[in-house]
């Protein structure tokens, strides 16, 4: 059956107005001596967390609001009231009585927040979850709970078909939205859970998300796999995979990159049969002949850095299409979608293709602009002295190419380090010091480089503003215009405030009162600030705002948010999505499906075939690119700020 009584699900829902509606009859009539059913119980719990929250229909005036509050306060005592008399002799009748499945949440909810679990014994808790169609999530949602009667429900768990998609959402998947924690039975042991999950995997068609997650197990005090296990995972993933390709539609895309000597542009751009073609001149190539000429042209012609100077081929979330964000992903895995691979791929085309063509008519490689920024471009043009880095000899094996770069990447970021730190490199000190680092420690010459989101508060205000999901932004009179965010809609249009639903107003008028938003003389919805909401709109983009990028009325902005704690700075080379884009291809730090390159070459032995590992070595030159990149911009800011 279906629940067609009052449900609260959050003080945001769109929904909450067409309940209240029907919650204004419960509230106006309510008699707290009425011999109330436990489906009437549970109606008056959600209306009351209406109250609770503060969700209240606007026509309501402030008197009908205390009275309503008053009410409220009384229903609570008429549950409570019902909600003690639960027990062992009438739980099960209770129980089977729900009108429908989705309110058990607040069924458990009321059982642990009034302690009536305390009322039931162990034998009856156990007969109910093996006889009633139980939903297990929602008393997996109470701990107290749990902790109760941890030996029925470990019992239960080990047989149950949904254990084993329940334990990884709660410990591997990644919740981008509000979560409520799953609590399981402190007796259910780490071999129970590699057991169900093993069982699962057996199973004639498991969950290729579940599937896909199981490859993405970390190694954590609730939860551990054999490689056994994360074997069997991976066999099940690729046939589950190849079905799917097998039956289902495939959308084809790519890049195509060219190099033209004859082209009267740098740079062309075109689409073609959902092949995305990029030409550059060559001529533009080679218009000054100086090696950090050469390595210019990634940032400014590639475009490897972006309009602040951030790495442009890290995965962001504005990014992400709405089926990539809806997709079961990994807590523990780095989060790729179609606009990543794009750049990721056509970072490497222009790599590889612009060092065939720098060799062809220089006769240098990406090696020599390396080696010839670290060990004399930083002297020269920064007055920095000391620097080494040691490149492979000529005939070196790609293999060993990757070794060597690996140690002499690793050593250029600890002699930065030192530089930033002492002002100088002590190679005695360089030495001595074998501590390892991570990225994120790599200190910065600039004070107060990147700034980022702290506040909650701000964030919802961001959400409103640019997520597709926030339903302000659908306005009847403009609804063939097709928007996708309040702000575009807001930016392109003359919106009346009447014209926003009464449940789209509690939204506007939030951002109004947080002087986002006004109301002009003619009753239309303006930004108060469009240099904030700029700010605003580069947060929601980009993740990480570079500070000294921003003109002055910017920085001015930025200022006031760090003040009033609503964003965080920091002083580092590499920004934190930098930091999780180099984890992801260096090292397993952090994520389970990144390509740990340092783990890869650390041994004697690679079991790659010649042309991975060639890949490979062209990786972690860009990688070494994108890094002197960094460097080169954080030097220049130092000289500008100073």
């Amino acid at each position: 059956m279906s629940w067609n009584r009052i449900k609260f699900y959050s003080k945001y829902d769109g929904a909450g107005f067409n309940n209240l509606e029907k919650a204004e009859e419960i509230l106006i009539n309510f008699d707290q001596n009425k011999d109330y059913n436990i489906n009437d119980i549970i109606e008056l719990y959600e209306i009351k967390q209406y109250v609770d929250n503060d969700v209240y229909l606007p026509k309501w005036s402030p008197e009908e609001i205390e009275n309503y509050k008053f009410v409220s306060k009384i229903m609570r005592t008429v549950i409570v009231r019902f909600w003690q008399k639960i027990n062992d002799s009438n739980l099960l009748e209770l129980f089977e009585s729900l009108e429908c499945w989705t309110v058990q949440d607040s069924f458990w909810e009321l059982m642990e927040n009034v302690s009536a679990y305390k009322q039931i014994s162990n034998e009856v808790f156990g007969t109910l979850i093996t006889t009633c169609n139980v939903n297990l999530r929602a008393i997996l949602y109470r701990e107290k709970i749990v902790k109760c009667f941890t030996k029925e429900l470990r019992d239960f768990l080990l047989l149950h078909e949904e254990t084993a998609e329940l334990i990884l959402s709660q410990y591997v998947e990644k919740h981008d939205r509000e979560w409520q924690d799953l609590h399981f039975p402190k007796s259910l042991s780490l071999k129970d859970k590699e057991d169900i999950i093993s069982r699962y995997l057996d199973t004639e068609n498991p969950n290729l998300n579940y599937v896909s997650l199981v490859l993405n197990v970390k190694k954590l005090d609730h939860l551990n796999i054999s490689d056994k296990t994360r074997l069997k995972a991976k066999n099940v993933d690729d046939r589950l995979s190849e079905e799917l390709l097998n039956q289902g539609l495939i959308f084809e895309n790519g890049v195509q990159v060219t190099f033209c000597a004859i082209q009267d542009v740098p740079f062309k751009h075109s689409v073609s049969d959902n092949v995305e073609c990029l030409s550059y001149s060559t001529e533009m190539f080679f218009k000054i002949d100086h090696p950090f000429y050469y390595l210019s042209l990634f940032k400014n012609l590639f475009k490897y850095l972006d309009g602040q100077c951030g790495i442009s081929l890290v995965s962001k979330q504005s990014e992400l299409d709405i089926l990539e964000t809806i997709f079961m992903s990994s807590k523990f895995e780095y989060k790729t979608g179609m606009q990543f691979t794009r750049n990721d791929h056509l970072s490497m085309a222009q790599l590889y293709l612009f060092e065939n063509e720098l060799t062809k008519k220089k006769g240098l490689n990406i090696e020599y602009l390396i080696h010839y920024y670290i060990t004399k471009h930083i002297e020269t043009q920064f007055g920095l002295n000391g620097f080494r880095f040691n490149l492979p000899t000529a005939g070196t094996s790609y293999l060993e190419k990757i070794r060597m770069l690996l140690a002499e990447y690793d050593s250029f970021l600890r002699q930065y380090k030192l530089y930033c730190e002492n002002g100088e490199i002590d190679f005695g000190l360089f030495e001595m010091s074998s501590e390892s680092y991570a990225y994120k420690q790599i200190p910065s010459f600039i004070d107060k480089k990147y700034c980022y989101l702290r506040s909650e508060a701000l964030n919802t205000v961001i959400r409103m503003f640019f997520s597709d999901q926030s339903g302000l932004y659908y306005v009847e009179s403009f609804k063939d215009k097709r928007y996708s965010c309040l702000h575009d809609l807001i930016l392109s249009e003359n919106v009346p405030y009447d014209n926003f639903l009464d449940y789209q107003k509690i939204g506007i008028n939030h951002l109004i009162s947080g002087h986002f938003l006004e109301i002009d003389e003619d009753g239309f919805v303006r930004f108060c600030n469009t240099n904030q909401i700029f700010i605003l709109k580069q947060i929601y983009l980009k993740g990480v705002l570079s500070y000294w990028h921003y003109d002055i009325e910017c920085r001015e902005i930025l200022d006031e948010l760090i003040a009033d704690n609503s964003l965080d700075t920091e002083s580092t080379l590499f920004n934190k999505l930098e930091c999780e884009y180099l984890n992801y291809y260096l090292n397993d730090r952090e994520f389970t499906n990144g390509l740990k390159l340092r783990n890869r070459f650390a041994h004697g032995t690679n079991s790659d075939s010649e042309g991975e590992i060639k890949n490979m070595y062209y990786i972690l030159l860009r990688i070494i690119v994108l890094t002197i990149l960094k460097v080169d911009n954080d030097l220049l800011l130092k000289l500008k700020t100073n």
